[in-house]
């Protein structure tokens, strides 16, 4: 699967705690998920708006590498539920995801 490497990437760029290198992969991984949509306006859209909301997480030194780790998960769980097609799975992920962006 495509993604895999994408999802792989947040992890590793967590695991050591690299918030910038998170960002990147972090919004790599969330625009190629959009992709699947074929919406090419909206994958450009929301990758403007991923950027911009992620400068706090980029330049704040408080951020905990478990944070980027718990949200890389996700990724991994999103990526595995979208292969096997699981739908209710899939939605309730994206929720709890988008939740924790907020907090």
């Amino acid at each position: 699967c495509a993604l895999r490497p994408l999802a792989d990437a947040t992890v590793a760029a967590a695991a050591v705690g690299d918030r910038a290198s998170y960002a990147d992969a972090d919004r790599a991984f969330h625009g190629a998920v959009l992709a699947l949509a074929g919406n090419h306006s909206l994958v450009a859209v929301a990758d403007d708006l991923h950027r911009r909301s992620q400068w706090p997480l980029v330049d704040n030194p408080v951020t905990r590498r478990a944070d980027l780790l718990a949200d890389a998960s996700e990724h991994t769980a999103l990526l595995d539920a979208l292969i096997a097609q699981d739908v209710a799975v899939v939605q309730s992920l994206v929720r709890e995801h988008f939740a924790g962006a907020d907090g």
